[in-house]
C-alpha cells in the first residue's frame, strides 16, 4: 500500500490537476475533501482527462473535477484486506488503482504495480 497519498479537492480545476499531476507524477490523483482525515469522494485518471476534456474540446479552466471524478460506486478495500483480495477487486472491475480506506477514512493506495512488486518479493522466499 502505498502511503501518502495525494489528493485534491473535487472544486478544483481540471487544469490545475493537470499540473498537480504532472509535479506529482502521477497518472491517477484521487479526490477528497481537506482535513486532518480524509474522505475519499472518487477518482481521477489521466485517461478520463483526455477521453473528456481533449475529445469534447472543452476548457480545463473551467471544468471542475467533480464533474466528471468516478465517484459512485468507488470501489475500495480495507486495510486488513489480503493482496489476493484486492488482485481479485481489481480483475472484477478492471481497475488499476484501489483506494485503501478504513471507516470510510483514505488510509492509501494500492496500485497493480503494488501488487505484481508482491508477487515478486514474495516468490524469492
Amino acid at each position: 500500500m502505498q502511503y501518502p497519498i495525494h489528493t485534491v479537492k473535487p472544486d478544483v480545476s481540471v487544469m490545475d490537476l493537470m499540473k498537480t499531476m504532472s509535479v506529482e507524477k502521477e497518472d491517477a490523483v484521487l479526490i477528497a475533501r481537506e482535513g486532518l482525515l480524509k474522505k475519499c469522494e472518487g477518482i481521477i485518471t489521466k485517461s478520463q482527462i483526455y477521453k473528456r476534456i481533449f475529445a469534447s474540446e472543452e476548457d480545463p479552466e473551467n471544468v471542475k473535477v467533480s464533474e466528471f471524478m468516478i465517484s459512485k460506486p468507488l470501489v475500495t478495500i480495507s486495510p486488513n484486506a489480503s493482496c489476493k483480495e484486492a488482485a481479485e477487486l481489481m480483475i472484477k472491475h478492471n481497475i488499476q488503482r484501489l483506494p485503501v480506506v478504513e471507516d470510510g477514512i483514505l488510509v492509501g493506495m494500492i496500485t497493480s504495480e503494488d501488487l505484481l512488486k508482491s508477487v515478486v518479493i514474495n516468490s524469492k522466499d
